[in-house]
């Protein structure tokens, strides 16, 4: 008896100067205690806290990990904040809450995503799988592990088609494709390509005329009126390593295939081989026009950042002045008619 009320008098002892000479104790010091004590299971909350919220991420993994009884407010606070080191030790803990899991799908970086997805007890929900899809990092390095886990829904692949690995590309477009045979059977004669639209063809021959002189600006402009994305987007499209999705967007605005040739050898063809210009006109040729304006509509609701409202950028153009008043700007340097744009 008298031991053992010993060795209670001597850790009650040795709790009290942990709490006190903590945070004056050097790093290295510091990450051996907390390895020591992190997963004990009598750790007194208080002090198992402490070591959780070191300066020193080193310090606070472990006792993020391995605390048996560590806060899920602790647990939300490190997952939105990070570092990054105590995002991974938190998404290493034995058992997670959804709420810890979900914030670890909107804010983590790669590395602790994928621990997630690696783990057999955690399965991503499809709330999870939402958010993850509409992250064009993580859709970047793991998109291939989230579709290998059935993780990665049509619509996410068709949203993230710009930043999707090369073998998931594919996928996207099979995707669509399928979503355009739905919407057919559902409306027939509803696709964007067989509407009439008046601005169509004055969209078109700007733009090869940009691409000619390789006014990528004004290119990008115009291209941003037509569908209706956002700036950044346009912008990402005429990237060098993004002509599948420059492809895609000019057989959405109805480009025929000699107008389209003309654009891609102008605003591509000084870096790009031959053979692949080849494989650029030949998806052209290949894709349906339905299947064009689902993958570039879901690239307007990841811009929107909406997921449910069906996309409407056919009439965007017609109908927002502040794109028309643009748009006749751009076409007034042209010699273009402005009475004549005011009757269309």
């Amino acid at each position: 008896m008298g031991r053992q009320k010993h060795d209670i008098e001597e850790t009650d002892i040795f709790l009290e100067l942990a709490r006190n000479l903590l945070q004056g104790t050097p790093p290295e010091d510091r990450r051996q205690i907390s390895r020591l004590l992190a997963g004990h299971p009598k750790i007194p909350d208080d002090l198992q806290e402490q070591l959780a919220r070191d300066e020193d991420p080193l310090t606070a993994a472990p006792a993020l990990r391995n605390s048996p009884r560590l806060s899920v407010d602790l647990q939300l606070e490190v997952a939105e904040n990070g570092p990054e080191i105590s995002r991974k030790a938190v998404a290493s803990r034995p058992s997670l809450r959804e709420s810890v899991i979900s914030a670890l799908c909107d804010h983590a970086e790669a590395s602790a995503v994928k621990i997630l997805l690696e783990r057999d007890d955690i399965s991503l929900n499809k709330t999870h799988q939402a958010k993850l899809s509409r992250r064009s990092d993580i859709i970047a390095s793991l998109g291939l592990e989230l579709a290998g886990r059935d993780a990665l829904n049509p619509d996410g692949l068709m949203g993230q088609f710009l930043h999707l690995p090369a073998p998931l590309k594919k996928q996207a477009i099979a995707a669509a494709e399928m979503t355009s045979l739905v919407k057919q059977a559902q409306t027939p004669g509803g696709n964007m390509s067989q509407r009439s639209e008046a601005n169509r063809p004055r969209i078109q021959e700007a733009l090869v005329e940009e691409a000619m002189s390789q006014n990528t600006y004004r290119f990008a402009t115009l291209l941003s009126q037509g569908l209706g994305l956002s700036r950044s987007t346009s912008n990402l499209l005429l990237r060098k390593d993004q002509g599948e999705g420059l492809t895609i967007a000019l057989k959405a605005l109805g480009m025929p295939e000699f107008q389209t040739t003309t654009i891609l050898i102008r605003l591509l063809g000084e870096d790009m081989p031959l053979t692949d210009l080849r494989g650029l006109l030949r998806m052209h040729r290949t894709l349906s026009n339905g299947a064009a304006e689902a993958l570039v509509g879901q690239w307007l609701l990841h811009d929107q950042g909406a997921q449910k409202s069906a996309p409407r950028y056919s009439s965007q153009y017609q109908e927002a002045a502040g794109r028309k008043t643009q748009a006749k700007k751009t076409f007034a340097k042209r010699g273009v008619d402005q009475r004549q744009k005011a009757r269309s």
